[in-house]
């Protein structure tokens, strides 16, 4: 069976929307979840149904569409539209797939289609040949990361941020423990304390009240400590 992906369509121009539509139909393995000419509307479809592409229109009412690629917590791959060049230069610092500039044509548009395929591939082939491959996909410093899950170490609750401790470095991205900790493979990470979550592969001793990752210290809950220690021995012994 061919792979399936699923992409949506923030454009606020509705002629720029059915060009998109119109060469979508071309490629059947793709479906479109649904064109939305507001901002707001696209943003919480983002948030609920998870596409693995966004084509995203610089040039929105009220807001650009840069702006819109920012304040989203884990957002997929973006290919930006736009009338307007110079912009360029900001989406790909965005870590923006592709750049399609109006009027887009077909040639280009399949260039863009055959990029996102590859990507897209190459994510699914990872996360299928084990439990430590995969990406973490977040927001921090105004880029969009995807940090593979074997290089994270641990990650700590900030108030509206997580702390993400990594050997590529630390990240902060504004979103919460709860919702990163819904990405993250069961098999490798575990819940220790309501602040912390383990990559279990790094822990590298543990006691009744504390486990030993990288050069700290962190706190068992209370709350789960039996069931916390049960796994530890599970997979750390």
């Amino acid at each position: 069976m061919a792979a399936s992906y699923r992409c949506l369509i923030l454009e606020d121009e509705p002629p720029a929307a059915r060009v998109l539509l119109r060469y979508l139909q071309e490629y059947p393995e793709w479906t479109c979840l649904g064109v939305h000419h507001s901002p707001q509307s696209a943003i919480a479809a983002l948030e609920s149904h998870h596409p693995d592409l966004l084509f995203l229109d610089i040039h929105l009412p009220d807001i650009s569409g840069l702006n819109v690629l920012r304040q989203l917590s884990q957002p997929p791959l973006v290919v930006f539209t736009t009338a307007y060049p110079q912009y360029a230069v900001e989406g790909f610092e965005l870590a923006a797939l592709d750049y399609l500039l109006k009027p887009i044509s077909p040639e280009r548009f399949q260039k863009a289609m055959e990029r996102a395929q590859e990507r897209l591939e190459q994510e699914r082939i990872l996360e299928n040949t084990g439990q430590d491959s995969g990406f973490l996909s977040f927001r921090a410093d105004r880029k969009v990361h995807r940090l593979p899950f074997q290089r994270i170490i641990y990650l700590q609750a900030l108030d509206d941020y997580v702390k993400i401790i990594s050997t590529e470095g630390t990240f902060l991205p504004k979103i919460t423990l709860s919702q990163l900790e819904k990405e993250l493979p069961q098999q490798l990470f575990l819940r220790i304390h309501r602040s912390y979550i383990v990559n279990l592969k790094k822990v590298q001793f543990f006691d009744h009240q504390e486990l030993g990752i990288g050069d700290k210290k962190l706190p068992i809950g209370k709350s789960s400590r039996d069931q916390v220690l049960a796994r530890l021995k599970a997979e750390v012994i």
